[in-house]
């Protein structure tokens, strides 16, 4: 497992990670997730050995990272870093070579990702590539080594749907040969999606951690979600309801906060009444609707 204990870093006057203490468990995808200037970033950047903690300690299978990151760890860093006049396949090459993997092995491995993920653009440059693709060569480059521990920072930036998907998918077959990931995240959606486990942090401090399970339900809240055949039926429904008229509505789905002035079995009755029900729920809030309560008024990037 990966084990972060009493962790701090200080830059000026800027206390970056304050007193972090995570436990990582081998096998899960754990999420880093907090506003801008949280000290996700750095986290992983000491987690990875690029810096080193001013106090505390980071192990991974009981040893300290500087013994096993350069070898042991991929990275696919929020900032993009490629040689642009480089051939992909050589690209994948280059940074395969510098953990220290080569050879025949390499090369399927190589030719089965290509495939899988790049089509007929493998063998163009860099530079020629789109914005899309070039992430992509990024994501291989940090996965060809077969690393222990893979570190994503905001590894679905920019990318279109389709593309997301792909590394989506990608991510999970990894998690399935026994790869651990840390992942990082503005996109809660994509975070409750993925994610085993999850760790909220702001200003260098942990303020939620555990199982996707127990931090969807840490708050206590429970929301009824609707969706009917005909959107429009939610009209007639709301008319019934007058408990329902604060709810929000979006895409032709229904959702509202359970509280004593709302039974879930008597919407659930009514809107069988007025239309075809498709959907129906009852469940903790979102992971977006608790890092919004938890995180106050910094917004969630889009």
């Amino acid at each position: 497992m990966l084990e972060l204990r009493g962790v701090r870093k200080r830059f000026g006057t800027v206390q970056a990670v304050d007193g972090m203490d995570i436990t990582v468990q081998e096998g899960a995808i754990f999420g880093l997730i907090g506003p801008n200037g949280s000290g996700k970033t750095t986290t992983m950047r000491m987690i990875l050995h690029i810096l080193e903690p001013d106090e505390g300690s980071i192990t991974w299978q009981g040893r300290p990272v500087r013994d096993v990151a350069a070898r042991e760890f991929g990275y696919l860093p929020e900032e993009r870093g490629l040689y642009p006049r480089m051939t992909v396949r050589d690209e994948l090459r280059f940074f395969a070579a510098l953990h220290g993997v080569s050879g025949p092995q390499l090369e399927h491995e190589i030719d089965v990702w290509l495939e899988r993920l790049m089509g007929d653009e493998a063998g163009k440059k860099v530079e020629d590539l789109s914005k899309g693709n070039s992430q992509k060569v990024q994501f291989l480059a940090a996965v060809l080594h077969r690393p222990s521990l893979l570190v994503l920072d905001e590894p679905f930036s920019g990318l279109d749907p389709v593309n997301v998907q792909m590394l989506k998918d990608a991510v999970l077959e990894l998690q399935a040969r026994g790869t651990t990931i840390l992942f990082s995240s503005h996109r809660m959606d994509h975070v409750q999606e993925l994610c085993t486990h999850l760790c909220l942090i702001k200003k260098g401090r942990i303020l939620l951690q555990g199982s996707r399970e127990e931090v969807l339900a840490s708050s206590g809240r429970r929301f009824l979600r609707l969706t009917l055949a005909d959107p429009g039926s939610l009209d007639a429904l709301i008319q019934r309801m007058p408990a329902l008229r604060g709810a929000s509505r979006s895409k032709g789905t229904l959702e509202a906060e359970v509280t004593g002035d709302l039974d879930p079995q008597e919407v659930l009755r009514q809107a069988l009444e007025v239309g075809l029900v498709e959907r129906f729920e009852v469940g903790p809030p979102t992971l977006e609707q608790i890092y919004i309560e938890l995180v106050g008024q910094e917004a969630v990037a889009p």
